[in-house]
């Protein structure tokens, strides 16, 4: 497998290198590749001038890959990945192998998402249905210096479209042939001469792709509904105002598990036998199909908006942006694996509960806007965040209802410049004062496990300093090298899950801070008069005390929070652009990442994992192994994209052709963290292929044919070992017993559509 994934790679370097081999063949050319401007720095600059290892994706780029939502950056970035949970609020994004993914709402994320400047607070707030969008920005790496204690494996940072001071706008109607639709208007333009407005809706309904044989109904899908305004107030050059607001509501039964393997004639915890789940069923790679009842729930509102002031001094930029949030949803899934009531219950047992969440941000920040020597932003950090998650299981085994609540207040002084001190020669320097109070009140109630009720509260602070360090050297006209040290910071968290019912409840102590030590070496090109690019960027990271969500066998599979002791992701990345000709570009990306644990003893066994495969009996009781040498969980070593847009000619013709084709391969993943080798992910790659019409005249009306994952290649997007369900499987000494099930995601098929839009 190595060797295809090398040869596959190498393949990419070659197209990537073919700017330079090509010099000179067009050099008279009128055309070239668009500069792109974007904020990676908290300042407007051109990408090619940041010394950051970066994705940028357009709107553009996103539709032709069928892109509305954040998971189908994966097959645009490299490095990067997603791993589905139960709902989106357990989704967690993976950069450089690096991802938090976590039950408790006490826990942030590695991985930052921003929209328009603000932070989001919940992880299923970045998992909302992309609108609107100007760009993505995916920043690799740690960026704690200036985004905060939520960057430490990196950012993706989202900016939507502005108001326009000309009137414009735009309709769009996408239909696929497995029952997707989707509708979307925008319309900007002048109210008067100093303010203008920018609207946009999308509403969207899919069926899913999952069919519950129980009802008969497919799953797995979701109706959506988003809204989002801005207003901008621009009384002279010196001062402006930006006020935004948007709406995002998501009804969705998502996301079931479907079954791998599973053993027949095995009863699980409540004495459903494995031979009534399977009626119907066919488990294995090709499965769709799932037996649940009730139909799962994942419904969520997300609301809020900011103000965004900028005033315009000399050679600099003063702006302060004051953002409020609110986040609310729903959860419903079966548990038992039975069809009909079960101990009395109408739907049998199930699990369900509420996430809350509430945020309140404002930064001040002053930047630099002239081409001085001296470039910086400085600034002031607050947010202030509460967040809720109610949590019920019914039944005799495993139950559990609680309520944990935890709050945080963020205070932060940052800044970062460059300074260059000779022709070509930048210094890079920046530093982060942070500091944190978290608390947290837990609640556990009367339930039918016969626990008894329990309330328990607590709080705790930190301080912390991150910085970043570097230089920057242009080598000739439009190609540079950058080498940066930056440190990067996720604060403590505390564990509010079940996991306060363990005999030894870790989780009256919050997990320890998470830090990384970032070093980088990059190079960034332009060629051939800028008709190509090409972005090279080695990396090394440690991280200490990384926090990452395990399973305990001895506890039912309970979860919980742990630090692992030493981690290392190192790599290579490169990307790049080709404009081949007026009518032909090439792009590509290609990552080879190596993310491992270097020091955890103490880790969790998986079930029924034996002492000859590293499962042994601790010093203080219980089982544990020692992982280094591990892959970390959803970390592909290679993972590489290529894509061309083409100009079709077509003659006199009143319209003009586009083809696009798009190719995203990874290697293989494992998703457990402990190292479990049924819940391996085999390498895969998807295609996608659209051509679009346009007319020629003035461009107004667009129609786009387009087919997803067009050799059908199947993939789960998650695996997970639910063995230790099944009752004939004790631990610590399992029968040869087996249930592997893993989710889809909504590419695990081939789906085919067209898409008509209209803008003026």
């Amino acid at each position: 497998m190595m060797t295809r994934s090398m040869m596959c790679s190498a393949v990419t370097l070659m197209c990537l290198a073919a700017p330079a081999i090509a010099q000179g063949t067009a050099d008279n050319a009128d055309y070239a590749l668009e500069e792109i401007v974007v904020t990676a720095q908290k300042r407007q600059q051109s990408a090619q001038d940041v010394p950051v290892a970066m994705s940028v994706i357009g709107g553009d780029a996103l539709a032709n890959v069928g892109g509305s939502r954040l998971q189908d950056l994966t097959q645009l970035s490299p490095s990067l990945t997603v791993t589905q949970g139960g709902d989106q609020n357990n989704n967690s994004v993976v950069l450089r192998g690096v991802g938090t993914s976590a039950f408790s709402v006490g826990v942030e994320a590695a991985v930052l998402v921003v929209i328009d400047d603000v932070a989001v607070g919940l992880s299923g707030q970045g998992f909302n249905d992309l609108q609107d969008i100007e760009r993505i920005e995916v920043l690799r790496g740690p960026q704690s210096t200036l985004f905060g204690k939520s960057a430490s494996a990196g950012v993706i940072n989202i900016t939507t479209k502005a108001p326009t001071d000309t009137f414009s706008g735009s309709a769009e109607v996408t239909v696929t042939d497995d029952d997707e639709q989707r509708y979307a208007a925008g319309l900007s333009g002048p109210i008067s001469d100093e303010l203008s407005f920018r609207l946009s809706a999308a509403i969207g309904r899919y069926d899913g792709n999952i069919k519950n044989v129980t009802t008969g109904r497919m799953i797995n899908g979701r109706d959506t509904e988003n809204y989002r305004g801005k207003l901008l107030w621009q009384p002279s050059d010196k001062f402006d105002a930006a006020l935004s607001a948007y709406y995002s509501k998501t009804e969705a039964d998502c996301c079931e598990f479907v079954s791998i393997r599973k053993t027949p004639g095995i009863r699980n915890l409540f004495g459903v036998t494995t031979n009534s789940q399977l009626v119907g069923i066919t488990p294995g790679p090709n499965n769709f199909d799932a037996r649940v009842d009730p139909d799962p729930v994942s419904d969520a509102k997300d609301y809020g908006g900011n103000l965004k002031l900028n005033l315009y001094l000399d050679e600099h930029v003063l702006t302060n942006i004051t953002a409020r949030s609110h986040y609310s949803a729903n959860d419903l899934a079966d548990f038992d694996g039975a069809s009909g009531p079960l101990f009395g219950l109408p739907n049998g047992l199930t699990q369900f509960g509420f996430f809350r969440g509430d945020t309140f941000s404002n930064e001040l920040r002053l930047a630099t806007t002239s081409q001085s020597d001296l470039q910086y932003v400085a600034g002031l950090y607050y947010a202030d965040n509460s967040f809720t998650r109610r949590f019920t299981r019914t039944g005799p085994a495993q139950p559990g209802d609680w309520r944990g609540e935890t709050g945080s207040k963020t205070y932060a002084i940052f800044g970062q410049a460059d300074y260059a001190i000779a022709q070509g020669t930048k210094l890079i320097a920046g530093l982060r004062w942070s500091r944190e109070d978290i608390s947290f009140t837990y609640d556990r109630y009367l339930n039918a496990g016969g626990n008894p009720p329990f309330k328990t509260s607590g709080s705790s602070d930190d301080s912390v300093v991150t910085g970043k360090a570097g230089i920057q050297q242009e080598f000739a006209d439009d190609v540079m090298g950058f080498a940066t040290y930056s440190r990067g910071y996720k604060g403590q968290a505390f564990d509010l899950t079940t996991s306060f019912t363990r005999p030894d409840n870790p989780a009256r102590n919050p997990v320890q801070p998470e830090t990384a030590n970032s070093y980088e070496l990059g190079v960034k090109g332009s060629f051939l008069n800028r008709r190509a690019r090409l972005n090279l960027t080695g990396f090394l990271t440690d991280y200490n005390n990384f926090q990452a969500q395990s399973q305990v066998a001895e506890f039912g599979g309970s979860l919980f929070l742990a630090n692992v002791g030493k981690l290392r992701t190192k790599g290579v990345e490169a990307e790049g652009s080709w404009l081949a000709t007026d009518s032909l570009t090439l792009n590509g990306s290609v990552a080879y990442v190596d993310a491992v644990i270097r020091s955890f003893p103490t880790a969790e066994c998986y079930f029924g994992q034996t002492a000859a495969q590293g499962c042994t009996l601790r010093s203080t009781g219980g089982r544990a192994q020692d992982l280094a040498g591990h892959t970390l969980a959803n970390s592909p070593k290679w993972k590489f994209n290529v894509g061309a847009d083409w100009e079709l000619p077509l003659g006199e013709l009143p319209f003009t052709s586009t083809v696009n084709v798009n190719y995203a391969w990874q290697s293989e993943v494992n998703f457990d963290l402990r190292g479990n080798p049924n819940t391996v992910q085999d390498s895969y790659g998807i295609t996608n292929l659209s051509i679009a019409f346009e007319d020629r005249a003035e461009g107004r009306y667009r129609l786009t044919l387009f087919a997803r994952n067009l050799f059908d290649k199947h993939y789960f997007s998650s695996v997970n070992d639910l063995t230790n369900g099944l009752i004939a499987n004790p631990y610590p000494n399992p029968s040869p017993a087996i249930d592997l099930r893993g989710r889809r995601a909504r590419d695990a098929s081939r789906y085919l559509g067209a898409r008509f839009s209209i803008k003026y």
